[in-house]
């Protein structure tokens, strides 16, 4: 029984990496049959394969930070994680991130992974939810903040989505911001719990994996109610925490806006037309579209993400190094962590944790 669940979920595992790479592939085909966009092979081939390494080590830096982030929460709230676990726990973190449609997989596997290396539900959830919600806030109001002036310089071409979008990435803003108020205030979850206690349906599925749902309702009241404390202790009792991951969240997604500018402005110096935005312009613009191409219900925003950039970016620079430098980004953000994370996954498997909690 064990084994064929294992070998169900390497056989979903498999399919979800084909279909971001088919994705991607697919929508970069698509640009350059229809667009005039030049020969993107061959500003591929002649990009410098030590940027590509330069730009991976400043990805790989996110990791680092990251762990540094889980080890520092996981501190003050008197729970053990050690380095090796809290790296892993980052590298895995983004892999689930990159294999899941919406991009939505990494923080479950965040949470049962610290869950699986001994440190409790409650903790590990807090941790995570507290990393997510934090940036979440500062992408919000980034882009309540951001709108007005940088929304003209995103233009799709379809007058009709023109005018939409900023429809959508306000709807995307109250999402998200109903999400973090779920985390952080107690009587919306619990509201939220007694609901579930009262849906028929909800014990009815409890019952067919043969448990009593009284029990488990119970149980996971009592959890809801040890996570909110977790949250309480780090963003009121200690709100220097929350200031601190809050900045290195922001320097995480600094990096990865930089990355990006980098590869487009090396990719541009092979050609006589430089990339126009700066590196603040194309920040802001990053952060305005993160509302728009992550929602797309493909493994990692695969697809959504290339054509979501290039359908904007190319305004602002030659089509082809635009192209190529959206490619070789999304190769040492996207494609070169996820083969880490195969690696770091199949390390995962064969490690034995000393203390596991239930």
């Amino acid at each position: 029984m064990v084994a064929e669940k294992d070998n169900s979920q390497n056989k979903k595992l498999l399919r979800n990496l084909t279909i971001a790479v088919l994705s991607s592939f697919s929508v970069v085909a698509v640009i350059m049959i229809f667009s005039k966009s030049g020969n993107i092979i061959q500003s591929v081939k002649d990009f410098p394969p030590l940027e590509i390494a330069i730009e991976f080590g400043l990805f790989f830096l996110i990791f680092i930070i990251d762990a540094i982030r889980i080890l520092v929460l996981s501190h003050f709230l008197n729970e053990k994680t050690t380095w090796s676990v809290a790296i892993r726990n980052s590298i895995l973190g983004y892999f689930f991130t990159y294999i899941t449609p919406f991009s939505a997989g990494g923080q479950p596997y965040q949470i049962w992974h610290l869950s699986k290396w001994g440190m409790s539900a409650e903790n590990s959830s807090a941790i995570i939810l507290t990393r997510w919600s934090n940036m979440l806030i500062f992408l919000s109001f980034s882009s309540l903040f951001l709108m007005n002036k940088y929304l003209p310089y995103i233009r799709v071409g379809i007058p009709i989505l023109n005018k939409m979008i900023w429809l959508v990435i306000l709807l995307s803003v109250i999402f998200s911001l109903g999400m973090v108020f779920f985390f952080l205030v107690p009587t919306i979850g619990k509201k939220f719990m007694s609901r579930l206690e009262k849906m028929g349906i909800v014990k009815w599925s409890i019952k067919l994996f043969k448990k009593d749902p009284d029990t488990v309702l119970d149980e996971l009241s009592k959890k809801l109610d040890n996570f909110y404390a977790s949250m309480k202790l780090i963003w009121t009792k200690k709100p220097w925490l929350v200031i601190f991951d809050g900045s290195m969240g922001v320097l995480v997604l600094l990096l990865i806006y930089y990355i990006l500018y980098r590869a487009l402005t090396i990719s541009s110096l092979q050609t006589s037309a430089p990339f126009q935005l700066s590196f603040l312009n194309l920040s802001a613009v990053f952060i305005l579209l993160s509302f728009v191409i992550y929602y797309v219900p493909t493994p990692g925003s695969s697809g959504g993400v290339e054509g979501g950039f290039y359908a904007v970016l190319s305004l602002y620079g030659n089509k082809s190094a635009v192209m190529t430098g959206i490619l070789m980004w999304r190769l040492t953000t996207y494609y070169l962590p996820i083969l880490l994370g195969f690696v770091t996954m199949i390390h995962e498997i064969r490690q034995k944790p000393k203390s596991a909690s239930s």
